[in-house]
């Protein structure tokens, strides 16, 4: 009962306040590029995906912490999935990241590269971006802060949730 209250009240939350951001689409779409020279489909982007990706950024940037689980009632990304899903979860990956923005904050281009190539340079990120199977998928980012020799680094968190939805 209690779960499911949570997902009515997230649910009525995220359909008026979520919507996606300029970097979120040159993320996913440089992910897509990604995939295609690499001889594999491009990702449909699914709304209730961004929904819960965009739980986990949140927390991580409320945070300040680069995670995938969360000490919340929806630790793990199959748990936040399937808030917003008809649980037709099949299989799927989450990647998440932490960059410095400093210098490049207004280059929604420079971000994007920094984010995806970051997941390239990762065998288990990269692995992830490239299933095969994968048929949808979204990406947030947020904006955050953290604390390194005494500076305040602007940085920007990152979720990519990618899946496959049956047909």
């Amino acid at each position: 009962m209690k779960r499911k209250l949570i997902t009515i009240l997230l649910s009525i939350l995220m359909l008026n306040v979520y919507s996606q951001t300029t970097l979120d689409l040159k993320v996913f779409e440089k992910i897509n590029e990604y995939r295609v020279e690499n001889g594999l489909n491009e990702l449909k982007w699914d709304d209730a995906t961004y929904k819960s990706t965009r739980v986990h950024t949140e927390y991580m940037v409320k945070n300040s912490v680069l995670c995938h689980d969360e000490d919340s009632e929806t630790p793990s990304f199959t748990d936040r999935l399937m808030l917003f899903q008809d649980n037709d979860y099949i299989l799927g990956n989450e990647n998440v990241a932490r960059v410095s923005v400093n210098n490049i904050e207004n280059n929604i281009n420079a971000i994007s590269i920094k984010i995806v190539n970051g997941w390239k340079s990762s065998k288990g990120h990269n692995k992830a971006m490239l299933n095969k199977g994968a048929t949808v998928g979204a990406v947030s980012c947020g904006d955050g802060t953290k604390l390194k020799n005494g500076r305040t680094l602007k940085m920007k968190y990152s979720t990519l949730v990618l899946w496959i939805k049956p047909l």
